[in-house]
């Protein structure tokens, strides 16, 4: 079957830091194509090219692909993907009611929750008290839960890199900070312990807002999932003590699976649901407990090696992709539908949704009536601003018209005078070349008598030649004498 994967976030495939989301994705799809399925993944725009930008293109988008099956992984995305018509299963993996009062954002997520379990067809949930808590949701939205509406499909853990203990103490905590996770109290008893050991280190992966500025502690910052492995790998144990709250309750967090993935002993707060499957892949304490429970755990290698090899078998049996995809791959090949959610709740999410998209138009419309009169302001100071070169300009025009007047006449005074002149110069060159021919047929006539002269000089000089051959003869013969 073509079976589309509807995320958010980058997929692990890429050189960029990941998301739960796109993890989960991940991991449905790698599940689903093992299974022989043909899977598209689709996200959104700000996620990569080719992604969708509105519910609407998803819509669109989704159709084009002509799916067997849809798998929705953010709830927010059902209710366009819900106008495709084909079996819909939709991903509450998160606690999201649990979560949104710390964002201040309750009435967002109940309206879009709500419409998310009007709009699935099957609903995947991450662990058995997620499950619980969905279910009254689901009862409040008006879905019969007499027929099982959910399949329990667990986060799944990776098959992490082979573990490496390090010399030196190393506690590694991951993931992204949130409003309902308060680690402070635990990461600054477990500074205390490195500080009194005088060794080790923590390094906090992701975010770190709120965390002390310590020598022992190091912000890593944002890593590849494939760094991320590496470095969990190569820690000692991890550190996931959040201080305790109805979220940290419920949730079972991508970076624990992680954790266990990777072979590392995990530390974490009683009441978790980390802490109901973790036997020994870890140690559970109190905060009270907590300094003497990590002082006792980094100075038993032994325990570090046991414990670690219990969570890394944890990871293989609880978390491992067959376990964790068996029920979605059950429903792709025999799909069931819920009664659809029905009710005052959900009309009423409806009806806010709706009221959420109108005040979306009306804010958009406000956002470009400002941006217009601000724009409408600026021509205007624009065009005063422009009137005022006019202005000016024309009076350069005039001023520049009137010297250009006063240039003409003055040129037209010029070209009289010189016009005069001209005409002057042209007699005066006329009488010169009549001159000037006088002189050549002058010259020519001189000319012509020197060519004269010197023909008659010629005619003389043999004449006086011949003579004096005459007297020479006359005197040879004796017949001149001298007196």
């Amino acid at each position: 079957m073509r079976i589309l994967i509807v995320h958010h976030g980058s997929l692990p495939t890429d050189d960029r830091p990941t998301t739960g989301g796109a993890l989960r994705a991940w991991h449905h799809g790698m599940a689903l194509q093992g299974a022989g399925h043909a899977v598209h993944w689709l996200s959104r725009a700000q996620d990569g090219p080719g992604g969708f930008a509105s519910p609407a293109e998803l819509a669109l988008r989704a159709r084009a692909l002509r799916p067997d099956r849809i798998l929705c992984v953010q709830p927010e995305d059902a209710p366009a993907l819900a106008t495709v018509g084909v079996p819909l299963a939709v991903d509450l993996y998160a606690p999201r009611l649990i979560e949104a009062p710390f964002e201040g954002k309750l009435a967002q997520e109940a309206m879009q929750s709500l419409r998310a379990l009007a709009a699935g067809d099957v609903f995947l949930v991450s662990n058995p008290r997620q499950r619980l808590q969905w279910l009254g949701v689901m009862a409040l939205a008006g879905i019969d839960t007499r027929q099982e509406p959910t399949l329990t499909a667990p986060l799944v853990a990776p098959d992490g890199p082979r573990r490496r203990l390090p010399r030196q103490p190393l506690l590694v905590m991951g993931g992204a900070t949130w409003p309902w996770q308060d680690p402070l109290p635990a990461v600054t008893a477990a500074l205390a312990v490195l500080d009194a050991l005088d060794a080790g280190r923590l390094q906090v992966f992701g975010t770190a807002a709120g965390l002390p500025e310590h020598p022992r502690l190091e912000r890593m910052g944002a890593k590849t999932y494939a760094e991320l492995l590496q470095a969990y790998a190569g820690a000692t144990l991890a550190l996931d003590w959040m201080s305790p709250n109805p979220e940290r309750s419920i949730a079972l967090g991508f970076r624990q699976v992680d954790y266990l993935g990777c072979g590392l002993p995990v530390l974490t707060a009683p009441g978790t649901a980390l802490a109901e499957v973790l036997g020994d892949g870890g140690w559970v304490c109190d905060l009270a407990d907590l300094p003497e429970t990590l002082r006792g755990a980094l100075q038993d290698s032994e325990a570090l090696r046991r414990r670690g090899k219990a969570a890394k078998a944890l990871a293989q049996h609880a978390f491992s992709r067959e376990v964790a995809s068996a029920p979605l791959l059950a429903w792709m090949a025999a799909p069931t539908a819920v009664g659809k959610a029905q009710g005052p709740l959900v009309e009423a999410a409806a009806l806010a949704a709706r009221a959420a998209s109108a005040e979306a138009r009306v804010e958009a419309a406000e956002r470009g009536r400002a941006e217009a009169e601000v724009e409408l302001t600026r021509k205007r100071e624009e065009v005063a601003r422009l009137t005022a070169q006019t202005q000016d300009l024309i009076s350069t025009v005039g001023r520049q018209s009137r010297a250009l007047d006063e240039v003409a006449g003055f040129k037209r005074e010029a070209i009289a005078l010189l016009g005069g002149q001209s005409e002057q110069a042209r007699g005066s060159l006329r009488e010169a070349e009549r001159q000037n021919a006088l002189l050549q047929a002058d010259v020519q006539k001189k000319t012509a008598e020197l060519q004269a002269m010197d023909e008659l000089r010629g005619r003389l000089e043999n004449d006086v030649e011949n003579l004096r051959k005459e007297v020479l003869n006359l005197r040879n013969r004796g017949l001149l004498r001298r007196g």
